[in-house]
């Protein structure tokens, strides 16, 4: 394994150019765990720079969310459920956890359920949140039948299109990029042809082992050198062309793609899911209706551009003195997907 490894990294040192900078960005928290966690940075020739992208769904939950869920967990009839992470997401007044609130942590949706058949006094609202590999299992939940006293608040955000946002800032200047291998299981490799046949971008599937994601980046830079722009895919056991069918059909058979708000960044259209108006009896923000809560920035905290690829966690201020895990001020050092927590738990090759 370690002689592969060598014999990828020299064939990376090979063939990226010495005449220009090639910025390839991973979009994905594991990816970059991998590459903080391994050190692969130190790896890579002066001129090759792998940044963080989007890559964490707890980062890009908007504040008026978090907001809301914080308020519903203090109702008396109520009893919150959502995900670890989004226990500690900082907002202007404090966490789903420092309010105190009726809430309980589930790691997966068929938990709800559970919650809900031994609370039937009670309303069980699931903050459901993230991309669309945790879309998919809620929606699986929404088919197999949920309890009338079931609700829930949707944070659901899409990769491609975020992706292509991205594409569309100069500052950001992206020479390829590293799709992400989760969500790629249920999308497929063939949703991020646009990248290279829009946008002139190559754009390779990588799994999440150190060697896998080297490969990746010999792949990108094999493309670069020929002058080629393709979507490649080096995690066939896993992701195939079309994703997973199914998995598709009942996401968009219970949610509809909409404009939603990513935190730090705004509003972008078809960007994300909401539950369609014919299952309305089932949407918190219907039920209970929750207002959109107008975003403040958290000063000196630079996760937006973090999670843009415009800046790296350690050109932050706040970074490792006012920000911790212990003590997050921004959401990109809440989750261990978040870039930030990344590089304060793994990152002494970074700082």
């Amino acid at each position: 394994m370690k002689e592969k490894v060598k014999e990828i990294v020299q064939a990376i040192k090979k063939l990226t150019p010495k005449k220009r900078k090639i910025k390839i960005m991973n979009v994905c928290g594991s990816h970059e765990h991998t590459i903080t966690y391994y050190g692969l940075r130190s790896l890579m020739p002066e001129n090759l720079e792998l940044v963080p992208g989007p890559g964490c769904p707890v980062c890009v939950c908007s504040e008026s969310d978090v907001i809301n869920a914080i308020e519903l967990s203090k109702r008396p009839d109520t009893i919150l459920v959502t995900y670890g992470d989004m226990l500690r997401v900082p907002t202007r007044i404090g966490s789903i956890r420092s309010n105190g609130g009726n809430y309980r942590m589930v790691t997966a949706p068929h938990e709800v359920i559970k919650i809900a058949e031994e609370n039937q006094n009670k309303l069980v609202v699931f903050f459901s949140i993230g991309f669309e590999t945790t879309t998919a299992p809620t929606a699986a939940m929404i088919e197999a039948g949920i309890p009338e006293n079931v609700k829930i608040l949707t944070s659901q955000k899409l990769t491609p299109e975020i992706m292509e946002v991205l594409m569309n800032d100069s500052k950001v200047g992206v020479d390829a990029f590293i799709a992400p291998g989760h969500v790629s299981a249920i999308v497929g490799s063939n949703a991020w042809r646009i990248f290279p046949e829009k946008y002139g971008i190559p754009t390779v599937v990588a799994g999440f082992e150190p060697q896998n994601l080297l490969l990746a980046i010999l792949r990108i830079l094999y493309q670069i050198a020929e002058g080629r722009a393709e979507i490649e895919n080096v995690y066939r056991g896993v992701v195939k062309p079309e994703g997973n069918r199914k998995a598709q059909g009942l996401m968009y058979k219970y949610f509809y793609k909409t404009a939603v708000n990513w935190r730090g960044i705004g509003y972008i259209p078809n960007s994300g899911l909401e539950i369609r108006p014919e299952y309305s009896e089932i949407d918190a923000k219907v039920f209970f209706e929750l207002p959109e809560i107008e975003e403040e920035k958290v000063p000196g905290c630079i996760c937006d551009r973090i999670v843009l690829g415009k800046a790296y966690p350690n050109e932050c201020k706040l970074f490792s003195v006012a920000c911790t895990p212990r003590n997050p001020k921004g959401p990109c050092m809440v989750s261990v997907e978040g870039a930030c927590n990344i590089w304060y738990r793994f990152g002494r090759n970074e700082r």
